[in-house]
């Protein structure tokens, strides 16, 4: 066994350490997460495509409840991709530009605003 620094020990001498003194290594550790699953980014993604391209598709002169119903499950998708966005990467700014994406898409899709008008509001709000 070493004695002085520990930084260029390796894990073995560590865990002996550990245990020479009674310790138990795995009571100071801390077990990291399991990662995201992903299909837990697929199931939204696969739903938010089909719902954009069911606005893509449906006539403007479909009934309220059908483009309301497109919305809740284009946002709920959108808003569960985001959710999957932080806890897979703990970025902050990855998942506000995910959420900007998400909604602009939708907002597309759904003929609320043309490719053009978005450009014009993102340019109008970089230029204040």
């Amino acid at each position: 066994m070493k004695v002085g620094p520990v930084d260029n020990a390796n894990a073995q001498e560590v865990r002996d350490l550990f245990e020479n003194h009674g310790l138990n290594l795995e009571s100071f550790l801390e077990k990291p997460p399991s990662p995201l699953k992903t299909r837990f980014l697929v199931i939204p993604i696969i739903v938010l495509f089909l719902s954009l391209f069911t606005f893509a598709l449906l006539p403007t002169s479909s009934p309220e409840w059908q483009f309301r119903f497109l919305y809740i499950l284009s946002f709920g998708s959108g808003t569960w991709i985001c959710v999957s966005t932080q806890l897979r990467f703990k970025n902050a700014i990855a998942t506000f530009c995910v959420a900007m994406g998400l909604i602009f898409t939708i907002l597309i899709a759904a003929g609320i605003m043309s490719p053009k008008e978005l450009i014009e509001a993102v340019k109008s709000l970089r230029a204040k």
